[in-house]
């Protein structure tokens, strides 16, 4: 930069315009006479000061001789100190006369042309800044208390000064490097006048030269003459500190002007603002920048004491002793490794400006830091007086996730015995780390950066370090020959060599701080890598050689700091597509396995505290993990493709290993971490990458069709035997009585340590997180919410062969988790608790549904329906298989919460329901019947819908479930037997049901009318075999034959009785009866015969079969046969305000219809909402955006195949679950018949934008609508703006708040039975130019739904994009319909809508994975599986990010303090529907209105 110019040291050191003719007499004259005139003119100086006379020197002769004298003053001995001080006094007060207002003491010829004679008295006053030798303490620090005093006044010259010449401020420069080089080039001594002046002439000669840029720039030779003159001075620790502060200023303005001022800005001290003079122009500071920052030359020699303790007036001034007998082995040397240190800190921190890392820290002066860490090297004192002292000012620097904290002054100098070790700067407790930096979209290009500044940080990365033979095949440099520029070599070789490095071991970690420093700096650098962005290849190589010998873990190689430097900062490597760089991947795995395995095992077993890295740092650890999470996928993603050897070449063996080889070892690593990790963010970190990984393996292996049988052969027959029907486990051995001798993570398993499949690792995963969860992490909210998640995703992943057994002690688990954190006591409970059980219920849940055989194992069953119990009653009935049951009449209610019971009630409902039944007959999108009122009437025999009432009977059962019964049977039944039709309604969803009274059953293939027909009378047999007439007697024969007794006479006979007088009567009497004898024998005979002449059968008298009833009261036989008709029921219940167990609904008031429509909108599940959208590269505007999805062609060809990763494709208009939007959600509009023009083919997502289709899925639990906004989208809500809300006027929603009780014309479901499946194309449709306006809303919930979370899903074709993404703008586009009930629920004052939203951007890497960027989502309770940072593979990048989306929404329900689960919703609206439409009736009437028929 300078060669064609010559230096001016030379002629500085050889000037004799500070010799004064006194010098050529004896000392003892030159010293009477300075004495005497000095002595005189001092006299009059204060005199003159007080009387204001003006200066008796008249003349320009006078004047010289006097300042002759003057400057033989200055050179006299310290014991002169008053002559010394009077000459000071003297010549301040005449270079006042540059000033606008001198003082009255200056003489009238300095006056009237003050440059020559200010120029002689700065070449006077050099003099003073001579050291003289010999002196003592005290006379050296009242010298110095002399040049600060020359120092301000020229300071104030310098500023304040109209008149100065370009030749004055030529002199002024040159005086202040000799100064400083007559100060600082020696050796620096304790207490010497370098010692007390070395940060202030260097702070007054950076200042002062700054200024002279702005007012008078010097000369190129000045300059050069500079910068040779710093090379003297390094070995000073204040010269680097005012180099930073100039730096870090000028790169200020730099960047201010260069960048614009949306760039970040860095931040600085006050006295590193003040630097810069105000007007500088631009181009000037840009001179600046660059010649000071390569004012010291190469920052790297401070790490070579050969280089810097060689210096001419270095060696001149050095004083060989025994303990020291070489000048590089000065004690003012051993401060190297803490200046080194702070010269690669300031070029981190301008690294960090020019990336536009936010500046956050300002790292305190390491020497105070090393005296935190225990030294006890006594700092000196400054000299500088008490008034004129500066406070502490701390060097700025912030290096990003790697930075230092400690406490210290800027002027203390740090010294140590002379037999000591160089201090070496331990950062290890000291450093920060912040999971994601982020820089500047408008950052300068890596190849720039590394123009500037990356051969300095290439030579100190491998500074000290002996390199291995192929790295050194060239020649190496000759101390001559070393760069000083950083610029003008950045493009040279790809290795520079260290000098010596034969007599140096493989490596130095005396100065491994800054190597430490540096190599984080350049991790930074190839960190910030921009898509799409070329780096030139010899800078790759550099870096993976400085990055090989960083990552060395051997006992002789490992430096600590800069491993645990490369560590933190290295957390975006793998993954911001650097070519090559998966070259490190082994070195990598083995530093991290080092960090987060070895060390941590080994401190367990020993008690050596002494390790070279802080392994117990929990900001290392979490850097770890994050690096961890980008290596996951990359084995499975690359199989066997080879990684080459860094330090192999032509003349080696080439070493070969493949990612392949690598898998164990990353899950090993990943296991390993996990169970011994204690920090809560690491944990949750591990856990989703442990989750990434089951699942990748899994697929991996579903894809390739690899069954993976385990190796333990009795497990096998375990596994076979575990689900037995006729399980001969019994309930006691499976009760709370193993729990209480033996905790369940005792009884684990011994790991197989198969963990290279997907089912040994499954096993094992499963194991560790429910044995952590029970013995560490149960009593941590959100350490405990992840493991309920990883534990949930890994529910549904397939693994092949089914680990069963695992599954069941999964199951038990979970119970034994729910049994102790109910058991706890009662200042344990609290919402953080309740959130933890009610998470575990959830998970249970879907672990029985997606293993429905679990439940046919007794003891499983047993455990499960314990939970339940102590859930929703707070206490289990029996403790232990041998006490008694407690009936549940005799219990007294009292769950842990009413949020517990609810999750208790939830998944009862669940085993009953959908155990082994989902997904339904009708798919998962509707886990309750499509049936609804009119859907039933229309197919029902008799009329439709009447005018007034309906035809359906609406009962409430016991206030919770609302059965409406038509009587009517529906037109696809022929049996004419007692039917009833049942909707049935209750917190669990609606359910249809038809009922048939039987007594045949419905295998037979006779229907039941041919039961009724009349069989007909019999044939008459002719042959009826011999009549015989027999004469039946009431007695027998025998009777006749015994005679009578006295006793059967003594009953007269009635001849006996009859006198004469009555013979006439009984004679008639007998007469009478003979007649009628007569006539019924006549008329039996005449009946004979007619019966004879009659026709068989006689229709009169013949039997006829009754007809057959086709009127049937069964809602009456429906409620009395199912036990619900009593007197009991009927009746309220005393004291309290709860209805009767049967009460019968007001039909006649159409309100109940709507209420009822209101009923069925709240859904039995979690509905949430995801929004997906595609940035395409430097886009910034909603509009632009929306518009990529329009076309295939404008999008990644990856996207499209995530897109159906998520869900499948259903139709709005055909879809009964949730839409995306609630206008559109829960319901089947009338049958459409679409043509294909309806459909464009090609689109790139923009069908999916919910006007006629979106992407849905569902379990158990919760379903999810993944939608694809459009510029229809836009093009609608431009088209509402201004009207009242689209979606929901205030009159709807004081309806609304109302529960929407009052519409005149309600308008039920309509479901048809006769709908067409899905269309399902293989080519997803597009959407129809000419979007309809928005439908009109329908159904609404009626109660607090919770949070309206929102979740984005970004596609970026550019990573750096992310910070520009407009949510602002897209926040109207992704409206669902719920916003406003949210709002109405929500008493408190919302939040800016911006930061509600959590956001999921994906980038897809050149190597074909993806990387993830969780953005707004808190570090203490992030979802899971996916981790901010993390790289995913292709296969399950779907599953990964639909996961972690419900989780999202999961948590911030959890959270919500006004969330009501949906069943407990639907159990308020019944309530509420009970209260509105009673009929209050007695029980006579109740009883009447049975037998009443309703309109047909």
């Amino acid at each position: 930069m300078y060669a064609d110019w010559a230096s001016l040291e030379a002629e500085i050191q050889c000037d004799t315009a500070n010799e004064s003719v006194l010098h050529k007499f004896p000392a003892q004259v030159g010293k009477e006479v300075a004495a005497t005139v000095v002595r005189h003119i001092a006299k009059g100086l204060s005199i003159a000061s007080d009387n204001s006379e003006p200066s008796k020197l008249k003349s320009d002769k006078e004047v010289k001789w006097t300042m002759e004298v003057l400057c033989f003053g200055l050179s006299l001995p310290l014991s002169e100190m008053e002559t010394i001080k009077e000459c000071v006094s003297v010549y301040c007060d005449w270079m006042t006369a540059c000033l606008a207002t001198p003082k009255s003491c200056v003489p009238q010829p300095i006056r009237d042309d003050p440059n020559p004679y200010i120029q002689d008295m700065i070449h006077h006053l050099l003099n003073l800044f001579v050291p003289r030798k010999g002196s003592g303490v005290d006379y050296v620090r009242r010298q110095a208390v002399l040049c600060h005093r020359v120092m301000r006044t020229i300071e104030t010259i310098a500023m304040e000064s109209p008149a100065l010449l370009r030749e004055t401020w030529e002199v002024l420069l040159k005086f202040l490097l000799a100064a400083n080089d007559s100060l600082l080039s020696p050796p620096s001594e304790k207490d010497d006048i370098g010692d007390h002046l070395c940060e202030r002439v260097l702070s007054v000669l950076f200042t002062i030269w700054l200024l002279a840029c702005h007012k008078c720039f010097p000369s190129p030779s000045l300059w050069k003459t500079f910068r040779n003159m710093c090379v003297n001075w390094r070995h000073h620790e204040a010269l680097i500190t005012q180099w930073h502060k100039v730096n870090h200023a000028l790169t200020y303005h730099l960047l201010k002007f260069m960048n614009g001022p949306d760039f970040p800005e860095l931040h600085l001290i006050d006295e590193e603002a003040q630097l810069i003079p105000m007007g500088m122009t631009d181009d000037c500071i840009a001179q600046c920048w660059f010649r000071f920052l390569h004012m010291i030359q190469n920052p790297v020699d401070l790490c070579h004491p050969e280089i810097i303790g060689k210096t001419p007036k270095f060696m001149l001034n050095f004083m060989p002793t025994d303990s020291t007998p070489d000048s590089t082995q000065h004690e003012c040397l051993l401060k190297l490794p803490l200046i080194f240190l702070k010269a690669m800190k300031g070029l981190s921190v301008m690294v960090n400006a020019f990336l536009g890392s936010p500046q956050n820290h300002k790292c305190e002066d390491h020497a105070a830091l090393l005296q935190s860490q225990g030294s006890n090297r006594p700092a000196s004192v400054p000299s500088t007086p008490p008034g004129q002292r500066k406070g502490p000012r701390p060097m700025s620097v912030f290096t990003g996730p790697l930075s230092s904290k400690g406490a210290g002054k800027s002027n203390s100098t740090v010294t140590t015995p002379k037999s000591a070790v160089p201090p070496v700067v331990n950062l290890g407790s000291h450093m920060f780390y912040e999971a994601r930096t982020s820089l500047a979209p408008s950052r300068p290009r890596c190849n720039s950066v590394l123009h500037l500044f990356g051969a300095w940080l290439y030579d100190a990365a491998l500074a000290r370090v002996k390199l291995q033979n192929c790295h050194r095949d060239m020649p190496e440099k000759s101390p001559s020959n070393r760069r000083s520029s950083s610029f003008t070599d950045a493009r040279q070789s790809s290795v520079s060599l260290d000098y010596h490095m034969d007599q140096v071991p493989a490596v130095d970690n005396t100065y491994e701080a800054g190597r430490a420093e540096a190599l984080g700096t350049l991790c930074r650098i190839f960190s910030a890598h921009k898509t799409g962005e070329a780096i030139l290849p010899k800078y790759y190589a550099r870096f993976y050689i400085a990055m090989y010998y960083g990552l060395q873990i051997g006992d002789d190689r490992i430096s600590g700091q800069v491993l645990s430097s490369i560590l933190f900062n290295s957390c975006d490597i793998l993954r911001v597509d650097l070519d090559g760089v998966q070259i490190l991947l082994p070195h990598i795995l083995d530093a991290l396995q080092l960090v987060l395995c070895d060390l941590p095992v080994k401190a367990a077993k020993s008690v050596d505290t002494n390790y070279v890295i802080d392994f117990k740092n929990v900001e290392l650890q979490r850097a770890c993990i994050s690096i961890l999470l980008s290596t996951l996928c990359l084995p499975l993603h690359f199989k066997d493709l080879k990684i080459r050897d860094i330090v192999s070449s032509s003349k080696s063996e080439v070493q070969l290993i493949t990612f392949m080889s690598l898998k164990k070892k990353i899950v090993q690593l990943i296991y390993q971490a996990l169970k011994i990790s204690t920090d809560a963010t690491n944990t949750q970190m591990l856990l989703g990458g442990l989750m990434l990984e089951i699942q990748d393996m899994a697929m991996c292996e579903a894809a390739e069709q690899v069954t993976l049988q385990p190796h333990d052969s009795s497990n096998d027959s375990e596994n076979n035997q575990v689900f037995a029907e006729a399980s001969q486990t019994s309930v006691a051995s499976s009760s709370s009585e193993l729990s209480a001798k033996e905790p369940p993570y005792h009884r684990l398993h011994h790991p197989s340590q198969d963990i290279d499949s997907a089912y040994g690792l499954f096993g094992e995963a499963v194991a560790l997180v429910c044995h952590r969860l029970m013995s560490t992490w149960k009593t941590d909210l959100t350490t405990a919410l992840a493991a309920m998640e990883i534990l949930a995703g890994l529910a549904k992943v397939v693994v092949n062969p089914p680990n069963l057994l695992m599954c069941k002690r999964t199951v038990k688990w979970i119970c034994e988790f729910i049994v102790f954190q109910c058991s706890r006591p009662a200042p344990s409970h609290s919402k953080d608790l309740h959130s933890m059980i009610v998470a575990a219920f959830k998970c249970l849940t879907l672990w029985l549904v997606e293993h429905s055989r679990l439940l046919y194992d007794k003891e499983c069953l047993h455990n499960v329906l314990e939970v339940v119990e102590l859930g929703i009653s707070g206490s289990k009935s029996q403790n232990r298989a041998s006490d008694p049951p407690k009936f549940k009449g005799d219990k007294e209610q009292k769950p842990a919460s009413t949020r517990v019971k609810d999750a208790a009630e939830a998944l009862l409902t669940c085993i009953i329901q959908h155990v082994g039944a989902f997904p339904p007959p009708c798919g998962p999108e509707s886990l309750f019947s499509l049936l609804d009122e009119k859907s039933l009437l229309k197919y029902s025999k008799g009329s439709g819908l009447p005018e007034q009432g309906s035809p359906f009977r609406y009962y409430v059962l016991e206030n919770s479930i609302i059965v409406g019964l038509l009587e009517q049977p529906l037109g696809n039944v022929e049996d004419l037997l007692p039917t009833v039709t049942a909707l049935i309604r209750g917190p669990f969803g609606r359910h249809a049901w038809t009922m048939q009274l039987r007594h045949t059953p419905r295998s037979k293939k006779k229907n039941s009318s041919s039961h009724l027909l009349d069989p007909g009378r019999p044939l008459p047999m002719e042959n009826v075999g011999t009549h015989h007439n027999i004469k039946h007697r009431y007695f027998p024969e025998s009777v006749d034959k015994i005679p009578l007794t006295n006793a059967d006479k003594s009953i007269p006979t009635l001849e006996s009785l009859v006198t004469d007088n009555q013979r006439t009567e009984l004679n008639k009497l007998k007469g009478f009866i003979e007649k009628q004898m007569s006539m019924e024998t006549n008329v039996e005979q005449r009946s004979k015969q007619e019966i004879q002449t009659m026709k068989f059968p006689n229709p009169d008298t013949e039997c006829k079969q009754p007809r057959v009833t086709q009127e049937f009261q069964t809602a009456r036989m429906f409620l009395s046969h199912y036990g619900f008709l009593s007197l009991e029921a009927l009746k309220a219940i005393n004291s309290t305000s709860l209805p009767p167990a049967l009460v019968t609904l007001d039909t006649t008031n159409s309100g109940l219809f709507t209420d009822l429509e209101i009923l069925d909108s709240v859904t039995p599940r979690d509905s949430d909402t995801v929004h997906v959208f595609y940035v395409k590269s430097g886009q910034r505007t909603c509009v632009d955006i929306l518009a990529n999805v329009a076309s295939r062609t404008s999008v990644q060809s990856q996207f499209l195949e995530f897109l159906h990763s998520l869900g499948w494709p259903v139709d709005i208009k055909r879809h009964a679950g949730w839409t995306g939007h609630i206008s559109t959600s829960w319901k089947i509009t009338e049958q459409e018949e679409y043509s294909e023009d309806d459909y464009q083919a090609g689109t790139g997502g923009s069908i999916y934008d919910g006007r006629k289709q979106v992407l849905y899925w569902a379990d158990v639990s919760s379903e999810v609508a993944f939608v694809v906004p459009s510029t229809e989208t836009f093009t609608r809500m431009a088209a509402n703006t201004g009207e009242k809300s689209p979606h929901l006027g205030q009159s709807r929603t004081a309806d609304l708040r109302l529960n929407m009780g009052d519409q005149s014309h309600p308008k039920p479901l309509t479901l048809s039975l006769e709908q067409g499946k899905p269309r399902t194309d293989k080519e997803s449709p597009g959407s129809p130019h000419d979007a309809p306006r928005l439908r009109r809303l329908g159904r609404q919930p009626a109660l607090t739904m919770g949070p309206d979370t929102k979740v984005f899903v970004v596609w970026l074709e550019n990573f750096e994009d992310y910070e520009n993404f407009p949510t602002g703008e897209m926040l109207p586009l992704t409206s669902t319909g719920l916003e406003q009930f949210t709002n109405l629920s929500s008493s408190s004052v919302k939040s800016s809508p911006e930061k509600d939203v959590f956001i999921i951007y994906i980038h897809a890497l050149k190597n074909g994975l993806f990387r993830i960027l969780m953005q707004d989502q808190p570090c203490r309770s992030m979802a899971i599986p996916l981790v901010d940072g993390m790289v995913v593979s292709r296969r399950t990048m779907g599953t990964m990010v639909r996961q972690t989306a419900i989780n999202i929404c999961r948590r911030k329900r959890l959270d919500s303090e006004s969330y009501q689960p949906p069943h407990v919703r639907r159990k308020l609206k019944i309530k509420e529907i009970v209260e509105k439409y009673q009929l209050k009736m007695s029980e006579p009437d109740f009883y009447t209105s049975l037998f009443h028929d309703v309109p047909k």
